[in-house]
């Protein structure tokens, strides 16, 4: 009855769902692309199903890139079907994947939908990347006798309120995954509290501290900040701290949005405070101040090669982005105060004085200056965040080689 309930919402939500779709098509026409999928039609068949087969959902931009090397060291031994359910996350995982690996947008989550997808693919494992909890999927799965392991997981305080708002749902959901394995002991207890049973569950870190750098091409040119994933709002502080800052004379400002539809708004909010301005995809001369990246998967290569890098997300309450990258690829690193979403990685950070956190402007301001005037200090704090993240590497091992021995190899 929960169950049909919620499906009941679902089904109701779907013309918000479509509209949402096309409005949001306006800014990003890939939205519109293989909308058939979010039905469970218009799928690639598997050329050959030689191995058993792994459905892996990883929802949008971050999830696709953080999963990178749990999903690299699955391919070995399975063939993976990949899902995402933002163009972002589907364009990226087009990028850095080959073409053995089937790369979707999910099927939303009614029961329908989800039995489509299941009985065209028929995965002997579904596995769900950080905090995509599914009713429909997991309870069809479960229906089928298909394992469902949720990797990398973690649970923010936000989200766990959000869930246990809905545990007359999510109480016996949770039960039907197979095994979890969770990030930190935080994250853990705040799913035992939510009902997974205390067999079910193991904490091993994250992943994404297993960060791999073999494509990254350095960019060249001048010195500059990063301004890296950075969300409505937080491009105005950037912009209005590089102004006063006294190392703008010498430090080029690059800010790369998180979305990158984006772009063509900041171009124009930097030009009309006065700052020569131009958009990465156009640049032909070192003559700017501010430059907007406009394309997606080369925010690596600017980290590999910037001064220092403000991580976006955490200056407006969205909950941070993944600071491992920067960190592993040797750039100083700012943020903001809001990171609920990476609590227990940021804190490693910070602990360590791997990171400095800043309030606002003025304290943006500050950061940029001690960084931009004394090239130790900013070389004490890049190599104390690469030593973060070599500390807490190994999880993709634990949780691959697990996921390996429970599925066996194809009969």
């Amino acid at each position: 009855m929960k169950l049909a309930i919620y499906n009941f919402i679902i089904l109701m939500l779907i013309p918000v769902f479509v509209l949402r779709i096309f409005l949001k098509s306006f800014s990003d026409i890939d939205y519109r692309k293989h909308f058939a999928n979010r039905f469970g039609y218009g799928l690639p068949k598997l050329t050959v199903k030689n191995k058993k087969l792994i459905w892996f959902h990883a929802v949008s931009l971050g999830e696709v890139i953080g999963s990178k090397p749990l999903i690299d060291k699955l391919s070995e031994r399975f063939e993976v079907v990949i899902t995402t359910t933002t163009p972002t996350g589907l364009r990226r995982a087009k990028e850095i994947y080959s073409e053995d690996i089937i790369i979707n947008y999910a099927p939303w989550d009614f029961v329908l939908f989800i039995n489509r997808f299941l009985k065209f693919y028929k995965p002997d494992a579904i596995l769900i990347f950080e905090t995509e909890i599914w009713p429909s999927m997991i309870a069809k799965a479960f229906e089928k006798n298909t394992p469902v392991y949720l990797v990398n997981g973690r649970l923010s305080h936000k989200s766990y309120q959000a869930y246990s708002m809905l545990l007359w749902l999510f109480n016996d959901i949770l039960k039907k995954i197979t095994f979890s394995f969770v990030q930190t002991i935080k994250h853990k207890e705040r799913f035992l509290k939510l009902g997974i049973s205390e067999n079910q569950i193991k904490s091993v870190g994250s992943v994404k501290f297993d960060f791999s750098n073999i494509d990254i091409h350095p960019v060249e040119g001048p010195s500059f900040i990063l301004g890296a994933s950075t969300h409505p709002g937080e491009e105005r502080i950037l912009l209005n701290a590089y102004l006063r800052s006294r190392s703008s004379e010498k430090l080029k400002l690059f800010i790369c949005p998180r979305h990158p539809e984006r772009a063509e708004e900041i171009l124009k909010q930097s030009i009309n405070m006065g700052l020569r301005t131009q958009l990465f995809s156009n640049k032909t001369s070192d003559e700017f101040d501010v430059c907007i990246i406009d394309s997606t998967g080369l925010l690596p290569n600017f980290y590999a090669s910037s001064s220092m890098s403000f991580v976006g997300g955490s200056l407006v309450p969205r909950g941070g982005h993944n600071l491992i990258e920067p960190a592993a690829l040797g750039s100083p690193i700012i943020l903001g105060t809001y990171t609920f979403n990476f609590e227990d990685i940021v804190q490693r950070f910070v602990d360590d004085e791997a990171c400095i956190r800043v309030k606002n402007e003025d304290e943006l301001l500050d950061a940029i200056e001690l960084f931009a005037g004394d090239s130790n200090i900013a070389n004490q704090y890049a190599s104390r965040a690469k030593k973060v993240v070599e500390a807490n590497k190994g999880s993709t091992e634990i949780q691959a080689s697990y996921i390996i021995n429970q599925l066996g190899e194809k009969n």
